[in-house]
């Protein structure tokens, strides 16, 4: 996704958050490309901001650590089109196996929890809904006795480390609809794949997750259907999205013809 540059937040809203004028860091992709002050990184709110706050307010994630949302002085998490989160110290990191191994734990930890799905219809949303409804070559319909989560649909790209430190999960990106438990990870390695991340064998070292390669195809699939969808797509990422399907199909055929 290319970087949009965004305005800074007006005193209004940094009075609103308790927040003291200082000079202002922009941030990377992982905090939407917001802007820290102080311990406060200030960001565009997107529709699920509220709905991702709320969740991290108290959500605990096994080997983990959880940014913490900001509360504006009325209580409200978004004011005049901004969140705000507490800062911790992380970059970005091509650690793709330990962010796939905390996803089976993000997806342990939501079985648990009772959170309502956030009615959505955006282009993530439409991407996501087709892409479980593909039935081409290779695909399967899972067991209807799967254990169904609320997903992560980005954990590569909103978790952040710090040398030895846990990984920080900064925000939470929902799947549209509760999907089977192990999906949150496929994402994670699919995301890993497109990036040149991480090798191909990752596949093999996460063979253990029920019904895996069918949890990558429905993965890739909705990269793919996203790209298609999104009007800010480009079409290097299809190249690189086409060369990780072909390989996932491969492995699922090469499965079903032993």
């Amino acid at each position: 996704m290319a970087q949009i540059a965004s305005p800074q937040p007006s005193e209004q809203v940094l009075s609103a958050f308790n927040a003291s004028v200082s000079q202002p860091e922009k941030m990377s992709g992982a905090w939407d490309y917001g802007w820290r002050m102080g311990e406060v990184v200030f960001a565009r709110a997107t529709d699920i901001a509220a709905w991702s706050a709320k969740l991290r307010l108290k959500l605990e994630i096994p080997g983990a650590r959880v940014v913490r949302p900001m509360r504006a002085t009325d209580g409200r998490f978004v004011v005049g089109g901004w969140k705000a989160n507490q800062h911790v110290p992380g970059e970005l990191s091509k650690r793709v196996d330990e962010t796939a191994a905390l996803a089976l734990r993000w997806d342990e930890v939501l079985l648990e929890q009772s959170e309502q799905v956030l009615a959505r219809d955006d282009v993530f949303a439409q991407a996501e809904e087709i892409a479980w409804k593909e039935t081409g070559e290779g695909y399967q319909e899972l067991p209807a006795n799967r254990p169904v989560v609320i997903g992560h649909a980005d954990l590569l790209g909103t978790t952040i480390y710090s040398g030895s430190k846990s990984p920080a999960i900064v925000d939470v990106i929902p799947t549209a609809a509760p999907r089977p438990k192990g999906y949150s990870a496929a994402l994670v390695i699919v995301d890993g794949l497109i990036a040149g991340a991480c090798d191909d064998g990752i596949c093999d070292r996460f063979a253990h997750v029920p019904c895996i390669d069918q949890l990558l195809l429905r993965a890739i699939a909705y990269r793919r259907h996203v790209n298609n969808l999104h009007p800010e797509s480009k079409s290097y990422t299809r190249s690189h999205i086409e060369r990780v399907e072909e390989y996932l199909l491969s492995r699922v055929n090469a499965t079903m013809g032993a």
